[in-house]
């Protein structure tokens, strides 16, 4: 005998509600979940460094950067997501409840790990480049020390590229260029490879 099984959904009210009180970061679209796990200790590690770098980059611009806490919601498709680092040209524009959600990224970046590479090169990626005023997603490996990246140009198409270990991560689309050692310089000190 074949039986329905119901799905549950919630809304998007339900989820800002218990966002708040999760014990641990959630992303959300379609009426689903999406948990994010812990990172390990070369995720963490990348990040810092990505932030030090950004932040100075930054420096005297009218630009700053927001962590991985900051939540952001992509208008556009109704995705809630938390990147590891989130860069916006401007006035931020924040939607609540609180914590309010950023809705205005320039550019998003992401520090891959093995448990959240497919969402974060996939899924993720086909909502947030839906976003109209995201111009770079960056996706960073620490296991393979590549950085790879997405840039929007003026006709809105998406343009690839990426780099190795070492040399400037430059971009165009909003005037930052980074040191590809100095984001994976932290490793060292870590064994990795």
């Amino acid at each position: 005998m074949w039986r329905m099984t119901a799905v549950l959904k919630l809304t998007v009210d339900d989820y800002l509600s218990t966002e708040a009180d999760a014990p641990h970061k959630r992303e959300f679209v379609g009426g689903e979940i999406i948990a994010m796990a812990g990172a390990e200790p070369e995720h963490n590690a990348v990040r810092e460094r990505l932030s030090v770098e950004v932040s100075l980059a930054l420096r005297g611009r009218p630009c700053q950067s927001f962590s991985a806490d900051q939540r952001v919601r992509i208008t556009e498709t109704g995705l809630y997501c938390y990147p590891d680092l989130v860069i916006v040209c401007g006035s931020p524009e924040f939607v609540p409840p609180r914590p309010r959600s950023l809705t205005n990224p320039t550019a998003l970046f992401e520090v891959l790990s093995p448990s959240t590479e497919s969402w974060d090169r996939g899924a993720k990626f086909a909502h947030v480049q839906q976003c109209s005023t995201l111009r770079a997603y960056v996706l960073i490996a620490p296991e393979t020390r590549r950085i790879e990246w997405y840039t929007r140009e003026d006709a809105g198409r998406w343009v690839y590229q990426s780099i190795e270990r070492e040399g400037a991560l430059r971009l165009d689309s909003i005037d930052v260029t980074l040191d590809v050692a100095a984001i994976f310089a932290q490793l060292d000190l870590l064994g990795a490879e």
